[in-house]
């Protein structure tokens, strides 16, 4: 008798997720029966796929060759199924969803709730948190990041560009700063900053002039900027420099809202730090219906938004 498909479809989610719970989660089995799946499919080729301990799973030689053999059978069943499902109903669903707390706050939030309203029967799972979180491992269908680093299969489209600028408390501005001019750009040092990720008192920073009509050529300048607060979340600097704490240099949407709240007020327009751009990471394994119309949907929402 020929193997489960079953069996084989969990073995084969076993191994792309790297671990039984998650396997689990992803199928929305108990993980004993995931386990139960793959001893019987063990048995059923008298043959071990996987090697298990208490930490980590690891596939054994035979294992390997079967997974590679089969994966391209079980993606094209699973297209197959989602295809059919699809035909036959509105997508629904959840989507777990990843990205930093001030990218969901003041750009994700307004965007999703757009979505929502244009499918009723779709839910989002939002873990909103500046860490690095691993999509397999935690059941997460798609991640914004600052970042196109990924690991493993995941794959980045880029939404949009990124650049850090300069701002200060609208108490506390100068003259020559809200306008911009070039040539004391460098009296900057004199002014206390809050740093951004610091590891000491003081940080080197890049700032870059962008070209334009009337402007002289691109150039770049690195200062040695110092200060008393070191914080790991731009929502706290810009919090902290439009109380007066000092300078910052921080991503261009926290600039914006707090120029509109009449909070903060951009010094040196014409200078700008380059920032990793935003992109979308997600597996690349055959998505449901409800996951690419998330990814469309964001991609399309980031051409208008422009840049972050």
């Amino acid at each position: 008798m020929p193997p489960s498909a079953d069996n084989i479809a969990t073995f084969v989610e076993v191994v792309r997720r790297q671990s039984l719970s998650a396997a689990a989660r992803s199928l929305g089995l108990p993980k004993s029966t995931v386990s139960r799946r793959l001893v019987r499919l063990e048995e059923e080729l008298h043959s071990q796929l996987l090697q298990r301990d208490a930490r980590k799973i690891a596939l054994t030689s035979v294992g390997r060759r079967f997974y590679e053999s089969v994966l391209s059978a079980v993606d094209a069943l699973d297209a197959a199924v989602t295809q059919l499902a699809q035909s036959s109903s509105e997508p629904r669903g959840t989507i777990r969803v990843t990205a930093p707390p001030d990218l969901g706050r003041m750009v994700l939030a307004p965007m999703f709730v757009a979505f929502l309203e244009r499918y009723a029967d779709i839910s989002l799972d939002l873990v909103l948190t500046n860490r690095t979180v691993d999509l397999v491992q935690e059941g997460i269908d798609v991640a914004v990041r600052a970042s196109r680093v990924v690991e493993g299969s995941l794959i980045a489209r880029k939404l949009c560009e990124s650049a850090l600028q300069l701002a200060v408390s609208a108490q506390h501005v100068r003259s020559a700063e809200r306008d911009g001019d070039s040539d004391t750009i460098r009296a900057l040092v004199d002014r206390p900053f809050v740093l951004h990720r610091a590891s000491g008192d003081s940080q080197v920073i890049k700032l870059e002039r962008s070209a334009g009509a009337g402007r002289a050529p691109r150039r770049t300048v690195e200062l040695t900027v110092s200060g008393r607060v070191n914080v790991d979340d731009y929502a706290a600097l810009a919090e902290l420099v439009a109380a007066g704490q000092g300078a910052g240099l921080m991503p261009a949407i926290h600039v914006r809202d707090g120029v509109s709240a009449g909070r903060l007020v951009r010094i040196y327009p014409a200078w700008s730090s380059r920032a990793p751009h935003v992109y979308l990471v997600y597996p690349t394994r055959q998505h449901p219906e409800r996951v690419r119309l998330l990814t469309e949907f964001l991609l399309a929402a980031f051409a208008e938004h422009g840049s972050v």
